[in-house]
Order: structure tokens, then C-alpha cells, then sequence
């Protein structure tokens, strides 16, 4: 079981400024690779979005020039790729929400917007409570209002270099688990959500696992996660894990030959990989690129 899945279950407020909180969605990752140019391949036909992909390695992607892709031009495309995106998000956000349009928004604003929002589930106070505590938090000056700057902190909260935080968001991690309030989770604690899973297809292999990464996570070897061993496992140095995996990911569906680069024919095979399966729905383009 992959580490992104794992994680990505785990630490359900990863990516998770509102959205944790009350349970807004995330902007779609389906176009993860294309970055800024997802946007403008619903459409295309057959070779133009070869072209593009070859463009694309070419120009922006290949830094060695041999037209393969390596698993490390392809972690520095994807951490371009996960900055921009983030900061896109924030901004688009920011400029929804605060339709006044002022240089900063307030939390009744901000509050007003998001539920009224179709896709955002009914508040309750526990989640109101959240977005209150993370607005004072990510409120630097205690103005009550959010400059962009200070919006994104709180948009992204789980962000590496948003370090103020990762405490807060670790206090709900752990609320979420302890079932006895000792504020210490232990393993049935912090893995019951998940062990007992049906959808996930939970077994022996999986809880193996479980366990391993609990014993990981329990740096004191004393049984139980108390709250800096939780950071450190929700948190850990590396500031473009999130964009590496991703970019692991890729490379590990699509290396046909086990030579650890992508080629141009081994790309135009796994074109869903790289473009979305949407967007090869849209060009009646999806059972051609299975057989290439």
C-alpha cells in the first residue's frame, strides 16, 4: 500500500485549510501533470495533445535533453506544477469570497460565502468552532481580517512552511481519535478509523502495515502517539513530499520497461496518466490510447 494512500487517508486535514473543517472539497488533482495547460486540452485532438506532451517535455520538463524523463525532472516539474496550483487556488478563493473586493476580507464574509456554498455540508458547531481558531491563528496582526497573505496560511494550513499551524491542526487530529481524553492515541486510536474500513479493503496485510508505521510514527517506543510524535508523522521535513510521491507515482505506473525514465512512447501509452481520463472521454480518445 502506497505511502500517498496511507497519508492521504490519514491525515484526512491534509489539504485541509476550510475544507477539513467542514468538509469542503478539494480542487481536482486529475490534471495534476499539465499544470497551468490542463485548461486548454479538453478537445484537442489525437496529435495535438502529443504534441503538446512533446512540447512539454522539451521545453519545460527535460533538463538533460535526452527526452526522457527522470525521477528527478519529474519531482521538479511537480513541485512547479503543486507551487502554482496552491497559489491559484488561494488567490481564486480569496477573490470569490471577498466580493467586496478589498485588499482583506473579514471571517463573517468569508463566512457568509462558503455556506452558502452548494457543495459545503451543513455547519455544526464543532466545525464552525475550527474555522474560528484557525482565522485567529492565521490572523497575524488580530485585525479580525485576513490579508491574501494571511488568507492562504489559513486556506493551507497544513502547507510545510505554515508551521504555525501544524500545532492546531495536530489538536484536531487527535480530538478526532481519543476516545478515553487523555490526548494520546493509541494504536486502536489512531488506526481504528481506518483499520475498520470495509471500502478500503482492510485485511491482515493492511494492519501489518499499520502497525509498522505506527511503531515508526512512536518515537519513544512507549505505545502511544503523544502530540509531537503525531507532528513529526503528519509533518515531516520534507517540504515537497506531497509533489515527489506524485511524481514517484507517475513514473512507477508508467516505466514499462523498468529502466526508471518515462519515454515518449511509454507517455502516448499511459495518456490518461498524463492528460486525465476526462479529457480523453471528451475526444473519444480512450479505449485508442489502451491499445497504443
Amino acid at each position: 500500500m502506497g505511502a500517498v494512500l496511507l497519508l492521504g487517508v490519514l491525515a484526512a486535514l491534509t489539504r485541509s485549510s476550510v475544507q477539513s473543517a467542514v468538509g469542503e472539497d478539494d480542487h481536482s488533482h486529475e490534471h495534476a501533470f499539465l499544470g497551468e495547460y490542463a485548461k486548454s486540452v479538453l478537445g484537442m485532438k489525437p496529435e495535438e495533445l502529443e504534441d503538446l506532451l512533446y512540447w512539454l517535455v522539451e521545453q519545460r520538463i527535460d533538463q538533460n535533453k535526452d527526452m526522457k524523463l527522470s525521477a528527478n525532472e519529474l519531482q521538479h516539474w511537480m513541485r512547479h506544477v503543486y507551487h502554482r496550483d496552491l497559489e491559484n487556488n488561494i488567490l481564486e478563493a480569496f477573490n470569490t469570497a471577498n466580493v467586496k473586493g478589498d485588499n482583506d476580507i473579514s471571517f463573517k464574509e468569508y463566512r457568509q460565502w462558503l455556506f452558502t456554498q452548494p457543495d459545503t455540508p451543513e455547519r455544526t458547531e464543532k466545525s464552525e468552532n475550527r474555522l474560528v481558531a484557525r482565522w485567529r491563528l492565521a490572523d497575524d496582526n488580530g485585525d479580525g481580517r485576513l490579508s491574501l497573505g494571511e488568507f492562504g496560511v489559513f486556506y493551507a494550513p497544513d502547507e510545510p512552511h505554515h508551521k504555525k499551524m501544524h500545532g492546531l491542526l495536530v489538536d484536531e487530529y487527535i480530538e478526532d481519535r481519543d476516545k478515553n481524553g487523555d490526548y494520546i492515541l493509541s494504536f486502536n486510536e489512531w488506526a481504528g478509523p481506518i483499520v475498520g474500513d470495509e471500502d478500503l479493503g482492510t485485511g491482515k496485510i493492511w494492519e501489518m502495515e499499520m502497525k509498522a508505521r505506527f511503531k515508526d510514527a512512536d518515537e519513544n517506543k512507549d505505545g502511544e502517539l503523544h502530540h509531537p510524535e503525531v507532528e513529526h508523522f503528519l509533518f515531516p521535513l520534507e517540504e515537497d513530499r506531497e509533489a515527489d510521491e506524485e511524481a514517484l507515482h507517475i513514473l512507477a505506473e508508467v516505466d514499462d520497461d523498468g529502466d526508471e525514465l518515462v519515454s515518449h512512447q511509454e507517455m502516448m501509452k499511459h495518456l490518461r496518466i498524463f492528460v486525465g481520463s476526462q479529457v480523453l472521454q471528451h475526444g473519444k480518445l480512450f479505449h485508442a490510447t489502451d491499445e497504443l
